[in-house]
């Protein structure tokens, strides 16, 4: 890993925070504490997850580790008094990460957890731990904000679209070495999911939901085409617009897709070195519209769009009744 590659999803952290923050605070009371069967049970017990899993990690890292104590919820907390708390977190991360040094990243931390339990990860684990979660957790909010009836964002909080505004900015500093571990752990990921689904019927991978792309199946679906697509633009030019996801595919067959992808796409990675990270991807999703991606951002965006959509299939199978697994990113070190 990179302190410049971890630095930049942490720009990214903080707008997509932000949006979903400047969201939050035009919705109701009513809205805010609506009951969910996802997430932390309502919006507003959300964002407070989320701010305080920031927190509490910063003050990890911080302390050298230890216990730390974690933030309760607090009832009626405004979304202003949040996002304040937010940006101060903010701004201290942001000063502890810019101070950070290439050899810090591998320095072993231990933890106190809330259960008491003891876990020791690399510094540079964490980091990406902290912001993959978010990214899981605001896939919750945008599902709550659409069904308590607010504002959705027509473009999501896609790493991708925090580039888009940046388009006429110089490509991004990041490095192979940090996206190959958060490629392997997006793979750990869906393989998890997959594995997960197996043994679920057709009429429950088939039943309507009003998230992900509509249902379990269709979710995952989408998963793939987004790994196929995105090779494609890679390899051969512009695929054009982005394919439906396929809601008669057998789990069977979607997996044989998925390994066929990832080893596709590791082949390519392989063969990169640092210096093709800023060279333009040329995409045509509409066909008035054609825009250029550097490569490195649209490795990146498969990495978030994985664990977005895998928070909404997660989230299916919890209604669904079914048994349900974690999938934050430390685990796979804990599974290797």
């Amino acid at each position: 890993m990179t302190v410049s590659t971890l630095r930049e999803l942490y720009a990214f952290n903080r707008w997509a925070n932000d949006k979903t923050l400047a969201i939050a605070d035009g919705l109701s009371a009513e809205q805010l504490d609506r009951s969910f069967e996802m997430g932390l049970g309502s919006i507003r017990n959300t964002l407070h997850h989320i701010w305080a899993a920031e927190l509490i990690w910063l003050e990890r890292w911080l302390q050298g580790g230890g216990a730390v104590k974690y933030p309760e919820i607090e009832a009626g907390l405004a979304v202003s008094a949040l996002a304040e708390r937010c940006a101060e977190a903010h701004r201290r991360r942001d000063a502890f990460v810019t101070a950070l040094q290439e050899a810090d990243l591998s320095r072993r931390i231990s933890y106190v957890n809330r259960k008491g339990e003891t876990w020791t990860y690399e510094l540079g684990q964490m980091l990406l731990h902290v912001c993959n979660h978010g990214i899981h957790h605001r896939a919750q909010f945008i599902n709550m904000v659409r069904r308590a009836g607010g504002p959705v964002p027509a473009r999501g909080f896609d790493y991708i679209f925090y580039r888009l505004e940046k388009i006429k900015e110089a490509p991004p500093p990041l490095d192979l070495a940090t996206i190959r571990k958060y490629e392997a752990y997006a793979d750990w990921g869906t393989r998890r999911m997959l594995d997960l689904v197996a043994k679920l019927t057709d009429a429950q991978l088939d039943r309507p939901f009003e998230m992900g792309l509509g249902t379990l199946r269709k979710t995952l679906s989408h998963l793939v085409i987004a790994e196929e697509w995105w090779h494609t633009n890679w390899t051969k030019g512009p695929a054009g617009e982005f394919p439906p996801a396929d809601d008669s595919i057998a789990l069977a067959d979607l997996s044989q897709r998925f390994e066929t992808a990832w080893a596709a796409r590791d082949r390519f990675v392989n063969r990169l070195s640092e210096a093709d990270l800023p060279r333009p991807v040329t995409v045509k999703p509409r066909p008035d519209l054609t825009l250029d991606f550097p490569l490195g951002v649209s490795l990146v965006q498969l990495c978030g769009h994985a664990t977005h959509h895998r928070a909404q299939a997660l989230n299916m199978v919890r209604q669904l009744g079914a048994p349900t697994r974690e999938f934050d990113y430390l685990l796979m070190f804990d599974e290797s």
